[in-house]
This record gives C-alpha cells, structure tokens and sequence, in this order.
C-alpha cells in the first residue's frame, strides 16, 4: 500500500473490537459512532470529511500518515485498545427526547401502533423536566431519588413510582449503549432500590377484582351496540381487551362446535418463546358474535366506525325539524375542520374501549341520580371482565381450566385471577372449624 498524498485526509476504519468507525490524524483518534454490519456509512464519512477540513482550517499541517505493518493491525484487532472517555455533555431533556425517538421505533405492534411502553417513557420524561438542563453526566442516584420522592409527595401508587425509576434506567442504558454516557452513569442508578410494599408513604393500588353481573347489566344499555357486543363476548370468553378489539372473521375457526380465535398478534408476541394465542368461543360467545361476521374476512368486527354511523342514523331519526340545506352545508364545514380530523378509525384500542365504558357509567349515574337513586354505579374496566370469567371457570372446572382460557404461561398469574381457594378456606372452616 502506498503513501498518501499530502492533504489527502486518512482512511476511515471500523475498529473490529468495538464495532465504532474511527478516523486519526493530528495524534488524535476521531470516533465516528456504531457501524452497522463493520462498514463505514456515508454519514461517518461526511462526518470524518468534516472534521477534516476543520483541521485543515484550522493551520494544521497535513502530515503524511505512514502506513502500519501487517502485523501491528493483527495486534488491534487481538488486544483491542478501549474507546477514549465520553466527553458529551448532552442535557438530561436532550437525552429524554433521543430515546423516546428511539422509542417510537422500538415498541411497535405487528399492525405498526406504539406500545404502552411509549407512554411510560413519556410518563418518565415529565418526571425529569426538574432536571432538564442538568448534564446526564452529572445525573445520579441522589438525583433519581429526588425524581421518584417527588411522585412520592404527588400522591403516585407505589407501582407507578418504581414503574418511573425502572424506566429512567432503561433510559440510562440504552444512552450508554449509544454512548451518549458513560456506562458508569446507567450502572449508578442501578443502585437505588424499588420502593418496597408497607416501606413508604407512597399509596397501594387496590387491586384489579371482578366487576358484578348486575353492574354490567346496568352499564349496558347506555353503550353503543359494537362496544355493548365486545363487553359480552369479553364476559363470555374472558379475552384480553387488546384480543377483542383485533377480532376478525378471517382469524376464527368455525369448523368445530366450539369455534377457535387466534389473534394475529397478542400481548406476548415480543417473546422469544411466545405461543400462538387461542380464544375457545363457545354457544353464548358465538350469539354475540354472529352479527357482526357479515363483512370482508379481513375487516374488524368491532368498528367505531360502524358505532358511529349507528349514533348519527340515530339522531336523525330522533330530529323534531326537517334537515335543511343551510344544516348541511354547517355540517359539511364541521367535517373540514377539527371535527372532520377526529373520525373514528378501523377499530377500537384498548383505551378507547375503556372510555367507551366509562363514559357508560357516567351516563347511567346520571340516570340514577334523576330517579332519585342516591348510590352510583362504580367504574370498571374491561380487565375485570376477564377476571370475572376468570373466576367462574376456576369454581366450576379448577385452575387448570381457567389458566387455558386465560392463556396464562404459568399458574400463579392465574391464581391472581382466583375466588375458589378462599371459598375453599371457608369451606374446611366451616366443616372443621
């Protein structure tokens, strides 16, 4: 190999150890950042070229770089030498926004939606604004405890605190990967603990129970028929809320006498080791189901989109005045603007289906109220559906059965979901006792 050319800048390299490309000149190594697959991208040569033509500028000299032996390479590669100190001095909010970037293409479902990680990393990032201009150098233990006494004081459970703090790690350890910190700095806040149950004055969150028949029954009739269906083929199946939502007719078995669900994806895909997910669907989950097979195999049966056309059909049959022209056109302006920019998507989430109910129960509250009934119906979840289901499968057929339509990996997260041990417990009692 020859010499270079005066002014010629040095040849870029990945160093093999590290995986980062790398440039010398001036008795200084220049670090260009991660090369993908050990070849040295466009933007690393821009960069090098840039850093270059600085040097250049700067009146420097040129110096002519003489080549290394063969066997002085073998030896980097061998007893590679550590990358040189970070001397970044990235701001904390800085940092926050490049990993929530990081985030947004991260965690993704198969259909493409952000996970609810996102919005725990968002969740983080709010906490930090404290520390916004603070170096992420300097940001250390006693600093993340500051963090998490503040969320402390806000009245946040126990769980949402230590949620918070696992998630600034996970923050911390992914700049460190990217060497935006030092390793030391992520491996720092590793030493605050989580706060422990009964050790803070941080609240408990109750915990998820089953919701009864009777205030189901109650909050059915104020909800759309689309969200009144998903309510009960949840209650008949005990599926997950996401689980409901994807429903389609292409992903379901009709061959048997119980027909069969696999979701096209379910809340554990991101596993290694994940199964493929299986609803049974027996009599009373297929009468509630069967309306809405009518359309393209492909298509969700649960549509907002029908749920609202379904509203609007309503409230023109309701109207007391004759539709006019000059309605029309109000009403097409309304679409244009904010309005129109809001319209209902293919299918629900997890969250739109929850304010779906809990709107319910604001509306038959109200109900109650002018008929002059004093107790409110409390608001629940579609998660305690499952567990209802739950419940009622494990006292009929054991814990066995309500672990396979759960379609919990292990048999304690379905014990959670249990009632038939403490009826147990009252039982011997009772004959024993």
């Amino acid at each position: 190999m020859g010499r270079r050319a005066a002014g010629e800048m040095p040849r870029v390299v990945v160093h093999e150890a590290s995986g980062n490309a790398r440039v010398r000149f001036g008795g200084k190594t220049h670090w260009l950042g991660r090369s993908p697959q050990g070849v040295v991208t466009p933007e690393q040569l821009a960069k090098a070229t840039r850093l270059w033509n600085e040097y250049l500028a700067a009146g420097n000299p040129p110096a002519i770089a003489v080549p290394q032996p063969t066997v002085e390479v073998v030896k980097v590669a061998v007893t590679p030498t550590a990358p040189p100190a970070i001397t970044t001095s990235i701001s904390v909010a800085a940092l926050a926004l490049k990993y929530l970037d990081h985030a947004e293409v991260y965690y993704r479902t198969a259909d493409g939606k952000t996970t609810s990680s996102v919005d725990g990393i968002r969740m983080a990032a709010r906490a930090l604004f404290p520390f916004s201009d603070t170096a992420a150098v300097a940001f250390g233990p006693k600093s993340l405890k500051i963090v998490r006494d503040s969320l402390v004081r806000e009245g946040r459970p126990r769980v949402t605190c230590n949620r918070v703090v696992k998630t600034i790690r996970r923050m911390f350890k992914w700049a460190a990967s990217e060497e935006l910190v030092p390793a030391e700095a992520w491996h720092a806040l590793e030493s605050v603990a989580a706060l422990q149950k009964g050790r803070s004055t941080a609240p408990e969150l109750p915990p998820v129970d089953e919701v009864p028949n009777q205030i189901v029954r109650e909050t059915l009739p104020h909800l759309p028929r689309v969200v009144a269906a998903m309510v009960w083929f949840q209650r008949w199946t005990g599926a997950r809320p996401g689980e409901v939502c994807l429903l389609r007719p292409c992903d379901i078995d009709r061959s048997g006498e119980v027909w069969v669900y696999t979701p096209e994806h379910h809340k554990l895909d991101w596993r290694e080791d994940a199964t493929p997910r299986r609803v049974a669907i027996g009599a009373e989950g297929q009468k509630v189901l069967m309306p809405f097979l009518l359309r393209a195999a492909s298509s969700y049966c649960f549509s907002p989109r029908e749920a609202e056309h379904e509203r609007l059909r309503e409230r023109r049959c309701q109207r007391q005045t004759p539709l006019y022209q000059s309605h029309v056109a109000r009403i097409k302006q309304k679409r244009k603007g904010k309005a129109g920019q809001r319209r209902p998507g293919a299918r629900y989430s997890t969250a739109s289906y929850r304010r779906a109910i809990s709107r319910a129960v604001a509306a038959a509250n109200k109900v109650r109220v002018s008929q002059g009934d004093v107790e409110a119906l409390p608001n629940w979840s579609p998660n305690q559906l499952r567990h209802l289901r739950a419940g009622e499968v494990e006292q009929a057929l054991g814990i066995e059965a309500a672990n396979a339509v759960l379609g919990h990996a292990n048999i304690r997260t379905t014990e959670i979901y249990a009632r038939r041990k403490l009826q147990l417990a009252v039982e011997a009692q009772r004959q024993i006792g």
